[in-house]
């Protein structure tokens, strides 16, 4: 089936149909001056031709109009089951150029960060159950740096879910995430162990209470131990862009909990080695 008649099975207008036939002509052409297969175009692909675009002064919203065109037409190749993943779904220029996260860590220092909230002194606990708080977050901060867990993956887990033998967590499938088995590390376990010990027995949830409260908090201590950390967000961002310099895609994929490809390729470009790179194609003058 060609890409017209797709969309008018869709109900698209005759007119909607022939702007994106043309942009996609436009885009296949540009593909084939720089030797990339538009079918299969990547996420980087994609880059490299918003900065085509940005350089021969298209202005943003043209830019989307022509990614969403891309976009329908990723969707038509998906439906015919000659394409795995549509990289161009939501990738888009905002205002100010394309949104780079910056301040990424790196995983030595992630670890550091850890081992550094980890080591408080004990007299800097005032009563029991400030340890077990510290004790807890801890736990938190852990499955957040070194399994990249966000705050509506911590606030599903259970206490069964955790398989301390195998050395290994289960975390169950969210509404945008799907379920997956990570290992954990060596440092994880000890503090693991003590807050399964711990924990109430009539409480099925890992965590109780407020996760995002608990987060909050967690991160306003994180910046004032060492003003590296912004954001969970931030931590998430730099424990995916890590992966992406070690494993193949797909494994990040699995290991992010993605439901697309798309989602994941986007940490490739921010990656620290390239990541002033970005900032200076899509920010000039911030770098």
């Amino acid at each position: 089936m060609k890409f017209a008649e797709y969309l008018q099975q869709h109900k698209y207008a005759a007119s909607t149909i022939h702007a994106y036939v043309c942009t996609i002509d436009l885009f296949e052409q540009w593909c084939g001056e720089n030797h990339i297969d538009h079918n299969i175009a990547t996420y980087n692909d994609l880059l490299s031709y918003i900065q085509y675009q940005q350089e021969h002064k298209v202005t943003n919203p043209t830019i989307n109009i022509r990614l969403n065109s891309i976009s329908k037409y990723y969707d038509h190749l998906m439906a015919q089951g000659t394409r795995t993943g549509n990289a161009a779904r939501d990738l888009r220029v905002k205002s100010g150029g394309y949104k780079v996260l910056k301040d990424l860590l790196t995983p030595q220092r992630l670890e550091d960060i850890y081992g550094q909230y980890t080591n408080r002194p004990a007299w800097s606990f005032r009563e029991e159950k400030s340890t077990r708080i510290h004790q807890r977050n801890t736990v938190i901060l852990g499955l957040m740096v070194f399994q990249g867990l966000h705050a509506g993956e911590l606030k599903r887990l259970e206490a069964e879910h955790i398989d301390l033998p195998r050395a290994s967590i289960y975390i169950p499938s969210t509404r945008r995430s799907n379920s997956r088995i990570l290992k954990l590390k060596a440092i994880q376990m000890l503090y693991l162990q003590q807050h399964l010990t711990t924990r109430s027995d009539n409480n099925i949830l890992l965590f109780k209470g407020n996760l995002h409260t608990i987060l909050a908090w967690l991160i306003r201590g994180l910046r004032q131990q060492g003003r590296l950390v912004r954001s969970a967000k931030q931590l998430r961002a730099s424990v995916i862009a890590g992966w992406t310099k070690r494993y193949n895609i797909r494994q990040v994929q699995y290991m992010c909990g993605h439901r697309h490809i798309s989602s994941t390729e986007r940490y490739q470009q921010q990656g620290l080695e390239d990541l002033k790179a970005a900032i200076e194609q899509y920010h000039p003058g911030t770098g």
